[in-house]
């Protein structure tokens, strides 16, 4: 399992067959989206899912999983970690909290 410990790593994450993460380096956040929707210029993506105008709010969301900015930090770095590999990533994201020895 590799340990992701930054944002950039997280950015580099190649895609699998049914997912990929597309990463806000400058505001810190990033989605995990379907593998056929696309990063745009703004550093977002477009939704290309074919029953997108029919999707309300929470199926959108089930299928585009928002990454805050509290991803590494405190007891939010085991949950992103959970919802990455249950989404096929084999990563696991560092927590920027843990104490340095």
């Amino acid at each position: 399992m590799k340990l992701i410990k930054n944002w950039k790593e997280l950015s580099q994450v190649p895609p699998n067959d049914k997912y990929k993460i597309i990463v806000d380096e400058d505001m810190r956040c990033g989605w995990i989206v379907p593998v056929y929707d696309e990063k745009d210029d703004e550093n977002d993506f477009i939704c290309h899912c074919e029953d997108k105008n029919e999707l309300d709010t929470k199926e959108f969301y089930k299928k585009h999983i928002y990454l805050s900015t509290h991803t590494f930090y405190g007891s939010q770095y085991k949950y992103s970690t959970k919802i990455l590999q249950e989404h096929g990533f084999e990563i696991e994201i560092d927590n920027w909290d843990k104490e340095v020895k």
